[in-house]
């Protein structure tokens, strides 16, 4: 599925990496046609100045600091759901254009295959940002169930709701605040572990996931979810308890979402999901925003 409603075309310049405060004259061109989004394509020019970094008004900047750079960016961050891909130093040197490539075209497999395949998220592409940062983490096993994480400096993505670093050795992947990681192919994983990030969703799964009282998804009592009206359209008010012996209460107990369910498909959002998801997007400023047509457990054709 293509990533819906961006400009057709819509051409984004995107300086490369400059090491150490230098201006590399060399940019990234990138042409999105017919509303889909692709890297594949990425035509390397000459003579392009880098970009100063710029305060989040009027027209969307394309770059912020040295590090931080535009793959789809149509609103100013302060109107828009910013998402940040960066590297694992796996990928190399991403002064060198070949290890560049390889990760941008990962980046261009998170978007379509990823966000692109859950309708909330392409519906209102209008308002999401997408973005690559240069500067590389390292993702390790870690010594509990998520692994271990040696973030790059993020100052220049501070603006972001998500910052994912990309890494290509398998393990699980976690959330820590707008901070989350995922294997380049993990389509379903990396909207999962956003969604925690961006909305605010916990987990849905028992009996190891992160809870939290997140009304009208999950609750901390049984009466809290039973009493809710707000989740009346859908209420089917079950317990988990978490491996740490806390119980929880989840509004739509037999409904596999996104949240809950493990897939090689990307899952849609439950309508208690959505609530949440709903009252986010129609937070930002002067955005439209669109309801999926079809809720987990149907799928989005």
């Amino acid at each position: 599925m293509t990533l819906l409603g961006h400009p057709s075309p819509v051409t984004f310049i995107v300086p490369p990496f400059s090491p150490a405060g230098s201006v590399h004259a060399e940019g990234i061109s990138l042409v999105v046609k017919s509303a889909a989004i692709s890297l594949a394509a990425i035509v390397l020019l000459a003579g392009l100045p880098g970009c100063a970094p710029a305060t989040p008004t009027g027209p969307p900047p394309q770059s912020f600091g040295t590090s931080v750079f535009a793959v789809a960016a149509a609103k100013h961050p302060n109107e828009a759901i910013d998402v940040v891909f960066a590297p694992d130093d796996d990928y190399g040197d991403m002064n060198d254009v070949a290890n560049r490539q390889a990760f941008l075209d990962d980046v261009d497999g998170m978007i379509q295959l990823g966000f692109a395949n859950n309708q909330a998220w392409s519906l209102n592409a209008p308002v999401v940002n997408y973005w690559y940062m240069t500067l590389s983490g390292d993702v390790q096993p870690g010594a509990g169930s998520c692994p271990s994480v040696s973030w790059p400096n993020l100052s220049d993505a501070t603006f972001a709701e998500v910052i994912i670093l990309l890494h290509t050795n398998p393990l699980r992947d976690c959330a820590w605040g707008n901070r989350v990681t995922s294997e380049p192919t993990s389509y379903r994983t990396v909207v999962h572990e956003a969604s925690h990030a961006v909305f605010g969703l916990p987990d849905e799964y028992c009996c190891d996931g992160g809870y939290w009282h997140a009304p009208p998804v999950m609750y901390n009592a049984e009466n809290s979810c039973l009493t809710d009206g707000s989740n009346a359209a859908w209420q089917d008010c079950q317990a988990l308890t978490s491996s740490d012996g806390d119980e929880w209460w989840r509004s739509e107990d037999g409904n596999c979402d996104i949240m809950n369910c493990g897939s090689v498909h990307v899952l849609e959002y439950g309508p208690a999901d959505w609530a949440v998801v709903e009252g986010v997007l129609s937070a930002l400023p002067n955005a439209t925003i669109s309801a999926p047509s079809v809720f987990a457990p149907a799928e989005w054709p």
